[in-house]
């Protein structure tokens, strides 16, 4: 970790494994079209964490 720069929290680590998992598996909750509840929430809470990041620049 660089100095200056805070650790994301849990739930945005959390969102980027939710996203690898999903460009090489399905979960049980994916969808026969290829849409997922979880990966929509994961897109959701990093869309918000870099939106978050960027305002403070």
């Amino acid at each position: 970790m660089r100095e200056g720069r805070a650790e994301p929290p849990f739930a945005v680590l959390m969102a980027g494994y939710v996203i690898d998992f999903h460009h090489r598996n399905v979960c049980s909750r994916c969808r026969p079209d290829g849409s997922c509840p979880r990966l929509t929430a994961a897109g959701k809470t990093l869309r918000a964490w870099r939106d978050r990041r960027d305002a403070r620049r």
